[in-house]
């Protein structure tokens, strides 16, 4: 079959067969171009954006803007100009500055690159016509127009900050955190030193415990001793409000003495009640035993009566009632 080729699997006319002799046929050229770039010309800078990066005013700008183009009047001639002629300069100098610019991205876009290097000016100035530096020397007349005027006033830079103040004599070694910085190297030597190493990093702190016996039982018995003074203020000053609850009990009425009475016996007989019942629960789990539960006897023992416990609630603590308990001291002979 004409126009068919050994190894392939779509027939192709007489024209269109490939020609494994003779040299391949020639590609089309294709030029491709970018479709999306940044519209530079659209961007809008905020209303609030008073200051460049730099802290500057961004007025300065247009204030030598307009003072460069009042020089280059008056290189021109003239002695004057009407407002709308200043901003009909200044749209032409704003337009011609951002078609330079726009060469300049076109050049750095075609090269895939984000920032521009000197080639990217030199294709910007020779597309706007400027070929050399010559082209500007007509420009740099500027005729009798003293230095004093064509230099301009700019103000001065703000004041560097002040360094922080040195600490280090009232932190002391152990807030310190300039021994670990210096003992890093490839921290540079500009940063700050880092603060108190408690406020970052974790620091066991570990108590000094006593281990000799003898201040032990010193230490031990002089908090005894404290913790005996200091019960014995408080029963100095609970006998003093028990005293003066007297003298205000004198003064009471009929009615708050008996409602009185009337608490402290119901307190009785609550206690008295949970007493009875504790003891009636005791007997009653203590009277069942192992015969009881295999003979299925259902005998319930009585519950025994115990001594009745009187409560006085008025009664205060008592200071060294185990006293008895003491050891005794060695008495010698």
């Amino acid at each position: 079959m004409a126009g068919v080729a050994a190894g392939m699997k779509r027939s192709f006319i007489d024209e269109a067969a490939p020609s494994y002799r003779g040299p391949p046929a020639k590609k089309r050229k294709v030029t491709r171009q970018l479709h999306h770039t940044q519209p530079v010309q659209h961007i809008q800078e905020p209303v609030s954006a008073e200051f460049d990066f730099t802290g500057q005013s961004k007025e300065i700008y247009d204030r030598q803007l307009q003072r460069a183009i009042a020089i280059e009047l008056k290189t021109a001639g003239f002695a004057g100009a009407r407002p709308e002629a200043m901003e009909e300069f200044r749209g032409l100098v704003d337009q011609y500055m951002r078609n330079l610019l726009g060469d300049v991205r076109k050049s750095m876009t075609s090269s895939r690159r984000t920032s521009a290097v000197p080639h990217d000016w030199v294709y910007a100035l020779k597309s706007a016509g400027i070929h050399s530096s010559s082209s500007l020397e007509p420009h740099l007349d500027t005729g009798d127009i003293p230095t004093s005027v064509l230099q301009p006033h700019l103000t001065p830079p703000n004041p560097p900050e002040k360094p922080p103040p040195d600490l280090e004599s009232l932190l002391g070694a152990e807030l310190s955190g300039r021994a670990e910085k210096e003992r890093k190297k490839y921290i540079p030597s500009h940063f700050p030193a880092f603060p108190a190493l408690h406020t970052w990093k974790s620091n066991p702190v570990f108590t000094q415990r006593e281990i000799d016996p003898r201040k032990i039982r010193e230490k031990a018995t002089e908090e005894g001793i404290q913790a005996e003074q200091s019960l014995r203020k408080l029963m100095a000053a609970q006998k003093a409000g028990m005293q003066g609850d007297k003298a205000r009990k004198q003064m009471r009425s009929k009615r708050m003495k008996q409602s009185d009475s009337l608490w402290k016996t119901a307190m009785e007989d609550l206690l008295e009640g949970e007493e009875r019942e504790e003891s009636e629960r005791r007997v009653f789990n203590d009277g069942f035993d192992e015969d009881d539960f295999e003979d299925n006897r259902d005998v319930q023992p009585k519950p025994t009566a115990e001594p009745r416990k009187r409560v006085n609630l008025d009664e205060g603590v008592h200071v060294n009632y185990d006293r008895k308990f003491w050891r005794q001291s060695a008495r010698g002979y």
